[in-house]
């Protein structure tokens, strides 16, 4: 189900996913999540794409959820053994208890120091062969336990250096309530939140989709907006191969449904596209 695609489609021959070689930035709020736009990429690259995702969840939430909502959009995950779908667990739990799984790198060293080294090391492993999709879900998270934006900006650079390498796509999603929602609101002061969407957008070669919650507050209709904001194009894109614009001063509104996602116009309320 590419609910997303019609109204933010990508220069690519399939259009329902970026292009290799690209990063899509998704950040979010709290009242507003970017679950669905996360599980629109998702459910295009098992079903279409037919493309190998690895899943890096930072959020802690389990694979269970994951099954539960997407069987319930029409795209169930792949066997827990199969290749095809690889969920990369990061644990904050101290050294010296074992790791569960192969896929639950330490987030902390035996120094207790936060460190991603064990985790881009478990990315890269399972980066086989070409056009993989690669999720880095919940990057604020990794603030919350002690590293700072620089840390996980030259990781995130890192991961998307080898995903050019090997002709995949790259999504990193984090929040940005520190973002006005209107020119009338002061931004916060959060220098860390600040610097880490800075610094990833500063990468360039692909786009930022910005999920926001409204100003006013949910109704029945309307749950949030999103707004796509290209940046320097991916290698191998030629001239006229553009990612969409959409302003955030006219974004595109939402409302959740029990099995899809409802997209249209700002102002147009129920008039769907």
């Amino acid at each position: 189900m590419t609910y997303l695609t019609t109204h933010l489609p990508f220069p690519s021959s399939s259009q329902s996913l970026p292009p290799p070689n690209s990063h899509l930035i998704i950040s979010d709020t709290v009242e507003s999540p970017s679950h669905f736009a996360v599980y629109h990429l998702v459910s295009s690259a098992l079903g279409k794409e037919k493309k190998k995702i690895i899943w890096v969840g930072f959020r802690g939430e389990g694979r269970q959820s994951w099954e539960a909502i997407l069987k319930k959009i029409g795209t169930p995950l792949p066997a827990i053994t199969s290749p095809q779908f690889i969920h990369i667990s990061p644990s904050s739990l101290p050294a010296i208890i074992p790791n569960s799984t192969k896929n639950t790198p330490r987030l902390f060293n035996e120094n207790n120091e936060p460190s991603l080294k064990e985790t881009y090391q478990n990315i890269v492993s399972n980066i086989n062969g070409e056009g993989n999709l690669i999720i880095l879900d919940g990057l604020s998270e990794l603030s919350w336990i002690g590293l700072t934006s620089k840390e996980i900006s030259k990781f995130v650079r890192a991961v998307f250096s080898k995903v050019k390498s090997s002709k995949s796509i790259l999504v990193s999603t984090l929040h940005s309530d520190h973002l006005p929602l209107s020119s009338t609101i002061i931004p916060s002061k959060d220098e860390n939140e600040n610097e880490l969407l800075d610094n990833l957008l500063r990468l360039g070669q692909g786009c930022w989709w910005r999920v926001s919650h409204l100003h006013s507050g949910r109704s029945g209709d309307v749950m949030g907006e999103i707004s796509s904001h290209p940046l320097t194009k991916p290698i191998g894109l030629d001239e006229n191969q553009k990612f969409p614009y959409v302003s955030r001063s006219n974004p595109l509104q939402y409302r959740l449904e029990p099995n899809t996602v409802k997209v249209f116009p700002k102002g147009t309320g129920r008039g769907f596209l």
